[in-house]
């Protein structure tokens, strides 16, 4: 099961929190595309579209301008003072009262899958990559072959290779063990006063155990620990999938549209409506 001294139970799990910088360099570090404008941080999300590398980020209308001339478009949250200027919406998961976020006041339905999730499996936080190499490629084939969703390591030796950027600053990763193997796990990070939720990834055989609502509760209570975290990101809405974007409707996680600017060259918006609609709602908010 790994290494024994790099696990510990999920109770005393917090959320390191990195700084927009810290976090800059931690993308740049992995050869993502990142630059500075007007003292922000934003990274190449699509190629030549930019987000703030801190999506969740309050800009002011001075700074939420193009990154780089290199760039048909760029989105960005636009802080409350300039809320009023803004032309699109950010379509987010977001939950804003952590204080308030409780499982008590699921549906009993929704509870009872949080009380298996904990009976069928034990909930830790890695504090190395020992688990990981040993059975997290096995896991991510799974998942992905499952789901479809992102892209899969190439390689064993892709993904263990990925792992030297294991414990990067403000991140964080829950595992969910069952029967003694590693059933599926929970990457996250924290920049500034927000929380990010980036990744579930579970196996196949291990659904059963509805690891996936539990560790992402348990990652909710280690951000409230954490005492700086004031929101959580669940990713943006994913229209397309029905099934995922009801999950989160269970898992109590509201969806929000927040204020933000979006900058597209003539004739780009036209054309992702058309060809990319679901895609376009992201940047955007729009219904097409």
């Amino acid at each position: 099961m790994g290494d024994p001294a790099e696990v510990r139970d999920v109770a005393e799990a917090t959320v390191p929190v990195a700084s927009e910088a810290e976090w800059a360099q931690h993308l740049a570090d992995r050869g993502k595309r990142v630059v500075q404008h007007r003292g922000r941080y934003w990274q190449q999300s699509l190629p030549g579209f930019y987000r703030p590398v801190h999506l969740m980020a309050r800009l002011s209308a001075e700074e939420a301008t193009r990154p780089t001339l290199a760039c048909w478009g760029f989105q960005a949250r636009l802080e409350g003072s300039d809320a009023h200027r803004a032309d699109a919406a950010i379509p987010a998961h977001l939950i804003t009262d952590l204080d308030s976020f409780d499982e008590h006041a699921l549906p009993k339905g929704r509870r009872n899958t949080l009380r298996r999730a904990r009976e069928r499996a034990w909930m830790v936080q890695l504090t190395g990559p020992a688990l990981l190499r040993d059975q997290g490629y096995d896991v991510a084939v799974s998942a992905h072959e499952r789901t479809g969703y992102g892209r899969p390591p190439r390689s064993r030796e892709e993904y263990l290779a990925g792992l030297g950027h294991f414990g990067g600053p403000g991140s964080i990763i829950l595992a969910g063990i069952v029967d003694g193997r590693l059933g599926g796990y929970l990457t996250g990070y924290a920049v500034d006063g927000t929380a990010y939720a980036a990744d579930g990834v579970v196996a196949t055989w291990a659904l059963r155990s509805n690891i996936s609502a539990g560790l992402f509760y348990e990652f909710v209570y280690a951000c409230r620990r954490t005492g700086s975290i004031t929101e959580i990101l669940d990713g943006l809405h994913a229209r397309e999938n029905e099934g995922l974007s009801r999950s989160k409707e269970l898992n109590g996680i509201p969806l929000v549209a927040v204020p933000a600017r979006l900058s597209l060259l003539p004739g780009v918006a036209a054309a992702l409506r058309r060809r990319q609609p679901d895609k376009y709602y992201r940047m955007s908010g729009r219904d097409t």
